[in-house]
């Protein structure tokens, strides 16, 4: 498959301030993006799919079980961000297992399959296929995408056209994101990193500290490119889904267009959550909000 050196596009500038190179913020032209509707467009069901969701609710119901026993948690005490819920106090002195975060966030040039080429292109981080990510970086074809194992793909998000500071915004809403919404998210979240073109920030579970990261970046064309992405784990049971639609809820608010991140537009990703949640003992996840009419799509 060819390189397409019209599917380059130009950077414009670094600031690297505060970060690794890979961490750096560019400033390009908006990145090629499919609409919802066809990016996320039924196909047909092949028996490879009927295989691959099989292997993957078995695979799902073995994280499960090992998220619950706690055998591969690191020991050590970790404390919780400043504003976690007042439960965090609660598991200060439980096991914990952070992870360590990926060597290459931040907008830097990533490699995907378009329609009939490949593309090189500025943007986040893509995902590995395991369902507890979201990014605005992946091939075009959904056909493409799901051989790494469940779709992650989501749009960028728009502003209204006479948003001047968009990502400001972003930064505003995040901060006002209140931990504990939909029971995730507990012990609370830091901002690692704001600039004009770029955000990034740690999300904390309540009990054992499982570190997501999530990260916002912009465009010249003015719209955000989206990340969001636990670092261990098989499944998040709908953790990083639930946190980025609570965000987006109150950009909408402002006039924002954001896709909400359901079992219609990520059936495979629901699936998992779900299954995750039926076969944990863990109250606070089984209780967990958001994609319960998935349990259908499973079946």
């Amino acid at each position: 498959m060819r390189v397409s050196v019209t599917g380059i596009f130009p950077v414009l500038g670094f600031a690297a301030a505060g970060l690794p190179a890979a961490a750096t913020a560019l400033s390009f032209s908006p990145l090629r993006v499919p609409s919802i509707a066809k990016r996320h467009q039924p196909e047909r069901t092949t028996i490879d799919d009927c295989r691959r969701r099989e292997a993957l609710k078995v695979g799902v119901r073995a994280a499960a079980a090992v998220f619950t026993s706690g055998a591969v948690v690191a020991s050590g005490p970790v404390h919780a961000f400043e504003n976690a819920i007042p439960d965090a106090k609660l598991y200060a002195d439980k096991p914990k297992r952070r992870g360590n975060p990926p060597k290459d966030l931040g907008v830097l040039k990533r490699t995907t399959e378009g329609d009939d080429e490949t593309i090189i292109a500025p943007g986040l981080r893509t995902c590995d296929g395991n369902p507890n990510c979201f990014s605005t970086t992946g091939d075009y074809l959904i056909s493409d995408r799901v051989q790494r194992g469940v779709d992650f793909l989501i749009q960028p998000w728009a502003p209204p056209d006479e948003e001047k500071k968009p990502l400001a915004v972003v930064a505003d809403a995040v901060r006002a994101y209140v931990p504990g919404s939909g029971g995730i998210d507990g012990g609370g979240f830091s901002v690692e990193k704001e600039t004009d073109s770029y955000l990034y920030y740690r999300f904390e579970s309540l009990k054992k500290s499982y570190i997501d990261d999530v990260e916002f970046a912009t465009t010249t064309g003015g719209k955000i490119l989206v990340r969001s992405a636990s670092r261990v784990g098989q499944t998040d049971f709908g953790v990083n889904a639930i946190r980025l639609n609570t965000i987006a809820a109150g950009l909408r608010s402002k006039g924002w267009t954001i896709a909400e991140i359901t079992p219609e537009t990520h059936r495979d990703y629901w699936g998992a959550a779900i299954t995750a949640r039926d076969g944990t003992f863990d109250s606070t996840r089984r209780d967990l909000a958001g994609g319960e009419e998935g349990r259908f799509l499973t079946n």
